[in-house]
C-alpha cells in the first residue's frame, strides 16, 4: 500500500505539481509565449523531458538540472524538468537531487520529511504521462507559475501547476508547504499552450 502511494505521489508531484547557462537575460525580445529552442529530449523514470539548447539544462540527467536562461522559457524548462527528475529519484539520490533542483524552505523541509518515509521502486507505465506543452500564468523576473500540460494513456489530459523562483543566479522549484498537489483536469488543449510535442525527434 505504501509504494502504490509512493508510486502516484511520483506522478502527482511530477505532473501537478546553478549558474545561468543560457544566453538569454530579462527584458529580451522573447515573450512569454514563443517556444523553446529543444535540443532533445531525454527520459527520466518513464517520462520524456525536453532539453533546451540555449535556455537550459546545461548539466546532463547525472547531475541536478541547473543552467537555466533568466527567461519565461528557461523557468518554464527548469519547472518541467526539475519537477520530473525529482519526482523519479531514486531512493539513493533523491536527498541530492532535492537539495538541488528546489528553493530552501518550508515546502523542501516538508518534501524531505515525506519522501524519507516512503520507498519507490519506479513508476507505473500506466500511469507515465507524456508532456504535451506548457502555459505561463504568471513571470517576472523572480519567479514564474507554470502549467505543465500532460496527456495520459487513456487521452485524457491534465495540468499541473508548478512554481519556480529565481535564486542564486537559476530557476528553482518553489515546493509548496501545503500537501496537497495541484492538478486541473482538461477537456482540451489550453489555447495558450506553448506546445512542445513537435520538438520530438
Amino acid at each position: 500500500m505504501m509504494r502504490r502511494w509512493a508510486r502516484a505521489t511520483v506522478v502527482a508531484v511530477a505532473l501537478v505539481a546553478t549558474s545561468c547557462g543560457g544566453s538569454h537575460t530579462p527584458g529580451s525580445e522573447l515573450s512569454i509565449t514563443d517556444p523553446p529552442q529543444i535540443s532533445r529530449w531525454i527520459t527520466l523514470g518513464g517520462i520524456e523531458v525536453p532539453i533546451g539548447t540555449t535556455d537550459g539544462p546545461s548539466n546532463g540527467e547525472w547531475e541536478p538540472f541547473a543552467g537555466f536562461s533568466h527567461t519565461p522559457q528557461g523557468a518554464a524548462l527548469a519547472a518541467i524538468t526539475q519537477s520530473v527528475q525529482l519526482s523519479t529519484a531514486s531512493d539513493r539520490t533523491w536527498p541530492q537531487v532535492l537539495a538541488g533542483v528546489a528553493a530552501p524552505g518550508d515546502g523542501r523541509d516538508l518534501y524531505a520529511a515525506h519522501r524519507g518515509l516512503v520507498e519507490i521502486s519506479g513508476t507505473d507505465p500506466e500511469m507515465v504521462p507524456t508532456i504535451v506543452g506548457y502555459t505561463i500564468t504568471d513571470y517576472s523576473d523572480e519567479a514564474a507559475t507554470v502549467g505543465v500540460v500532460q496527456r495520459f494513456s487513456d487521452d485524457s489530459l491534465a495540468s499541473s501547476i508548478t512554481q519556480v523562483v529565481w535564486v542564486d543566479d537559476d530557476w528553482r522549484l518553489n515546493l509548496s508547504s501545503e500537501t496537497a498537489a495541484t492538478i486541473t483536469a482538461l477537456d482540451e488543449v489550453p489555447s495558450e499552450l506553448v506546445d512542445l510535442e513537435e520538438t520530438r525527434k
